[in-house]
C-alpha cells in the first residue's frame, strides 16, 4: 500500500515495486547475484571450505555496506525534502507548472497588476471573466515561490452572511473545497500539483483555505490574503476582516456587486468599502467593465445580453 508519507516524498519511496532508482536496482541485482553465488558455493566439496567461508564473508560485507549506503541516501533525501522550502527544493521541478509571465490583456488588468505590486490593500470589482481571481491567485503563487511571503490564505463567504458548513461531510478543508475550486485550479497550475498538496498540509500551512467566518480573531502577517466573492459579506464583516491586517501582508478583495446574494436591505460590505476607500491613495481600487471580459467571446456576449 502506498503510504501517505511517500505520496508527498516520492524520492523516499524506494521500497515500492517499479519506483526504485537505477542505482538501487543495480545494487539489488548485485546483491541477488552475490547470494546466488554463495548458494552455489555451499554445495562444493569440503576442500573448498575456505573459499566458501571467504565468499560468505565477502557477500555479507557487500550487503552491509550497500544497505548502509542505501539507508543513508534515503535519509539524506528525506532530510533535504523536509528542511528546504521552495518549489525546486522539495522536488517539484518534475511537476508540470506554468512559469509563464503574468501579463495584462487590457488596461484594467494592467491597473490591477500594478495595484497588487504596489499596494497593501486592493479591491477589484467586475463581472465574470475579467480575470480577477486568476490574476490574484497567480500573483499570490508568484510571491510564495519568490519567498516574498510565507503563506497564502484564501477565504470567501459560503452561505450568505450566516455561514454554516456543519451539514457537509469531512473536515473544514473538505467542506470548503468546492467553493475554493476557482482559486485552487490557478494555484495548482502556477505551483504544480505536488507542491500544492505539500503546501496544503496542516503542518506545513503554506496555503490555507478557510470560510470567512473563521477569520475573526486572527492577524494576517507575511502573507497574501485573497477574499473572493466579497460582495456577499456585510459591512460589519468587512470591517472585521480588514482590521486583521498585520505586517508584510497583501490583501486582495475581489467581488461582483451585481451578484450579491445578501438578503434584501442588507448592504454589501464590498460596496461600502469601495465608498470608504475611494480617495485613499494607499488603497488600490480597480473596476472592471463588460468590455474587459477575457474568458471568451461567448462569455462577453452573454454579459451584454444580460445587462
Amino acid at each position: 500500500m502506498r503510504s501517505r508519507f511517500s505520496a508527498f516524498y516520492p524520492t523516499a519511496n524506494y521500497g515500492l515495486q517499479g519506483s526504485q532508482p537505477s542505482d538501487v536496482r543495480a545494487h539489488n541485482r548485485a546483491a541477488n547475484g552475490a547470494c546466488d553465488e554463495y548458494k552455489q558455493l555451499k554445495v562444493l566439496s569440503m576442500g573448498r571450505q575456505k573459499a566458501v567461508i571467504k565468499a560468505r564473508r565477502e557477500a555479507k560485507r557487500v550487503l552491509r555496506r550497500d544497505s548502509r549506503s542505501h539507508k543513508q541516501r534515503e535519509e539524506e533525501s528525506v532530510t533535504s525534502l523536509v528542511q528546504m522550502s521552495g518549489v525546486e527544493a522539495i522536488g517539484m521541478a518534475r511537476d508540470s507548472r506554468d512559469t509563464s509571465p503574468i501579463l495584462a490583456r487590457n488596461e484594467a488588468q494592467l491597473h490591477y497588476l500594478k495595484a497588487i505590486e504596489s499596494k497593501q490593500l486592493i479591491f477589484a470589482t467586475g463581472e465574470a471573466g475579467c480575470g480577477k481571481t486568476w490574476i490574484s491567485a497567480a500573483k499570490a503563487a508568484e510571491a510564495l515561490i519568490h519567498k516574498d511571503v510565507d503563506r497564502i490564505i484564501v477565504t470567501r463567504p459560503v452561505l450568505q452572511a450566516d455561514e454554516d458548513l456543519g451539514f457537509l461531510p469531512g473536515d473544514i478543508a473538505e467542506k470548503f473545497a468546492p467553493y475554493f475550486r476557482p482559486v485552487y485550479d490557478v494555484l495548482v497550475r502556477r505551483l504544480g500539483a505536488s507542491f500544492m498538496q505539500y503546501c496544503l498540509r496542516p503542518e506545513i500551512g503554506k496555503v490555507e483555505i478557510a470560510p470567512f467566518a473563521y477569520m475573526r480573531g486572527r492577524t494576517f502577517e507575511n502573507a497574501v490574503v485573497i477574499l473572493d466573492e466579497a460582495q456577499n459579506v456585510t459591512a460589519a464583516q468587512m470591517k472585521m476582516f480588514l482590521t486583521r491586517l498585520g505586517e508584510n501582508v497583501t490583501v486582495i478583495v475581489n467581488g461582483d456587486i451585481t451578484q450579491c446574494d445578501l438578503p434584501r436591505g442588507v448592504r454589501s460590505g464590498l460596496s461600502d468599502a469601495l465608498e470608504r476607500f475611494e480617495e485613499d491613495e494607499m488603497v488600490g481600487i480597480v473596476r472592471f467593465g463588460k468590455e474587459d471580459c477575457v474568458r471568451s467571446a461567448l462569455c462577453q456576449r452573454t454579459l451584454h445580453a444580460y445587462s
